[in-house]
């Protein structure tokens, strides 16, 4: 508030008239007109002070000021250097911005240069020319006030025109960052993807409502835990390190544990924002893809598996030869039997393709109880099938596995009311030196196959340089 500076202002102007004294004052009319303005100021100080309204308070303040500057250049006798103070005090007037406190300072300092100047020239004019024209000296001074308040106005002007333009940017400043604000809370509040902040430790520090519909939990019970406990153990060294990598974002899939015990999998966005005040952490998306996840894996299942038997099909099991050859430490052999089902057609011509289908699907299971975990089984075509033996050391441990497999094959299967088992002829060729790959290996167990098929038996043949030998 500016009334405690200007109060002072004025009881400082009378201190000085005071103190100035007052040359003419052996002049009865002077003298009260020098006591008269510094009582009125004391009492425009004091009045000032009890007004509430600001206008009325300016107006007031404004007369105190001018009197105890006419109080100051009357006890100087008009001296030129004192009436400096008028301009003095109308800059602190200006203050109040008040148009109507400026104009009547005016008025005020016209008229009283006119009427003190009529009745006592001496007290306002300390130039003998201006005693003979006070009137004239009068407007000319005021023309001089005049031109300050202008320049006031002027400036006024400018700054209330650049208060209202930094007001407008303010409001549309803000009204943008309303919009951005709610936009943001629609965008989380509405979103279907779980979105977590996370400091740098690991700890929760807010989620959005997805939590529940997406993992079964409530935001408040999972604000204050440790994120990383929600990712399953395998998948969480990506995650971990993210906030040492220096990578503003990262997006992987992980398996999420949800409320009910069981792991989804989520496609996690990763985006580094401890840098920013606003958020200072890390900022973590989650949407659960797992059906998706398992579409894809039903898809590279049935690409690479057979549809009615579920075993490898011939792309997939060669490529799992081509691996388990490569893979082959030093001194350890493999081999490769090739099956195939005696009088497999018989059964389709006389029993359907449906007993048919029954008898192949018994079969690749057959394989499958007869091998280790480790062996590989597959189904070439029709009734051919293959097995990939590993961590052989003699031809009896794939002799063995072969007998192993006629005798699961002639467990009998009831189909369509009718009682079926299964003979196959396997051939089996073992790696080595002699071999250079994978086609030529699973050519000598075909060689070898129908060598088997040859002996007019279900057995086995072991391809053996140029020769095999059969046995049953």
């Amino acid at each position: 508030m500016l009334l405690p500076v200007i109060v002072a202002a004025a009881a400082f102007q009378d201190w000085i008239a005071l103190r100035v004294g007052q040359p003419h004052a052996g002049h009865s009319r002077g003298a009260v007109i020098v006591w008269s303005m510094v009582a009125a100021t004391l009492a425009c100080a004091v009045l000032a002070a009890l007004i509430k309204s600001r206008r009325a308070g300016a107006i007031v303040v404004s007369l105190g000021l001018l009197l105890g500057s006419a109080a100051l250049v009357h006890a100087g006798g008009g001296l030129t250097d004192l009436h400096f103070s008028f301009f003095v005090v109308l800059g602190l007037i200006s203050l109040y911005q008040e148009w109507l406190a400026l104009v009547l300072s005016v008025a005020l300092v016209a008229v009283h240069h006119m009427l003190v100047g009529l009745v006592v020239p001496t007290l306002v004019f300390s130039d003998p020319r201006a005693w003979a024209h006070p009137v004239y000296f009068a407007l000319l001074h005021a023309v001089f006030v005049l031109a300050m308040c202008a320049v006031q106005l002027a400036y006024w002007r400018f700054v209330r025109r650049a208060q209202v333009e930094v007001a407008e940017v303010q409001e549309r400043a803000a009204e943008q960052l309303r919009r951005r604000e709610e936009r943001y809370r629609a965008l989380v509040q509405d979103s279907c993807d779980v979105i977590n902040v996370v400091d740098v430790t690991g700890v929760i520090g807010s989620v959005s409502p997805a939590a529940l519909a997406v993992m079964g939990y409530q935001p408040d019970d999972l604000v204050g835990t440790d994120y990383f406990q929600l990712i399953h153990p395998d998948d969480r060294a990506a995650l971990v390190a993210f906030p040492g990598s220096g990578a503003a974002e990262q997006r992987t899939e992980v398996r999420t544990r949800h409320a009910d015990g069981t792991w989804h999998w989520h496609d996690v966005t990763l985006r580094d924002l401890t840098g920013n005040p606003a958020v200072g952490g890390l900022v973590i998306s989650h949407r659960d893809v797992t059906e998706r996840r398992e579409f894809q894996d039903l898809l590279q299942h049935e690409a690479a598996h057979d549809v009615l038997t579920g075993l490898l099909n011939r792309g997939a099991f060669l490529k799992a030869l081509d691996q388990a050859l490569a893979n082959l430490p030093a001194g350890q052999r493999l081999a490769v039997l090739f099956v195939d089902l005696n009088d497999f057609k018989p059964v389709n011509d006389t029993y359907g393709h449906e007993a048919g289908d029954q008898l192949l699907i018994a079969a690749g299971n057959a394989l499958q109880r007869s091998v280790l975990g480790a062996d590989t089984v597959g189904r070439l075509g029709g009734d051919e099938f293959a097995v990939v033996l590993v961590d052989i050391t003699l031809p009896e441990n794939a002799i063995a596995v072969a007998t192993r497999i006629l005798h699961a094959l002639a467990e009998p299967i009831t189909v369509g009311g009718a009682t079926l088992s299964s003979t196959a002829s396997i051939g089996i060729a073992l790696s080595g030196p002699d071999v250079t790959g994978t086609d030529e290996l699973l050519q000598r167990a075909d060689v070898a196959m129908y060598q088997a098929k040859r002996a007019k038996d279900s057995g086995w043949a072991l391809a053996g340089g140029d020769r095999a030998t059969t046995g049953s």
